[in-house]
């Protein structure tokens, strides 16, 4: 990491899961920064913040910076963050790497999300049909994105996904995923 100015204040808005929140977590912990971690009391809470326009998007994580700054979608904090801290690349291709497998880890996972909450992305499915969608998830889909993070780590002279000398954003999101 390089040394960097002064750390912004960092407060998580998260339900009292891993999920996506827990990238965010083990990144602010292993680049030293301090992180409030609020963790929903209820499901109540979270709607309230939801109806009250504090969370763009309407969902969660949402990282708020320095009392002021309400940053949402878990690829886009953990980037903030790793600017923060120095450990995004200054390089562009190795930077367009680590942006390629932090879109992959979405890519790899969306059918996972839409089968588990399927009335979010506005489709209502049978549980036959939803048992079709995890088979073909877990048979095809899967498989192939886990081989294409294989090839990446194979081809890693570090070890990291992206060829980093440090873990990446990237490396955060896969570890939370998998």
């Amino acid at each position: 990491m390089k040394p960097q100015g002064e750390k912004p204040s960092l407060k998580l808005y998260y339900f009292d899961i891993k999920g996506k929140g827990e990238p965010i977590r083990l990144f602010c912990a292993y680049a030293g920064l301090e992180l409030e971690d609020h963790r929903f009391g209820s499901f109540d809470e979270f709607v309230a913040m939801k109806e009250n326009g504090k969370l763009a998007f309407g969902q969660v994580p949402m990282l708020e910076v320095d009392g002021k700054h309400q940053l949402v979608q878990s690829s886009s904090i953990l980037r903030y963050l790793s600017k923060v801290v120095g450990l995004y690349p200054d390089d562009p291709i190795v930077a367009a790497k680590v942006d390629a497998a932090l879109d992959q880890e979405a890519d790899a996972f969306t059918g996972t999300t839409v089968a588990t909450y399927p009335a979010r992305f506005g489709f209502d499915m049978t549980s036959d049909e939803t048992a079709k969608v995890y088979e073909t998830i877990s048979n095809e889909v899967l498989p192939r994105h886990l081989t294409n993070l294989e090839t990446l780590l194979k081809a890693s002279p570090t070890g990291w996904i992206a060829g980093t000398a440090e873990p990446s954003a990237a490396d955060f999101a896969w570890f939370g995923r998998l």
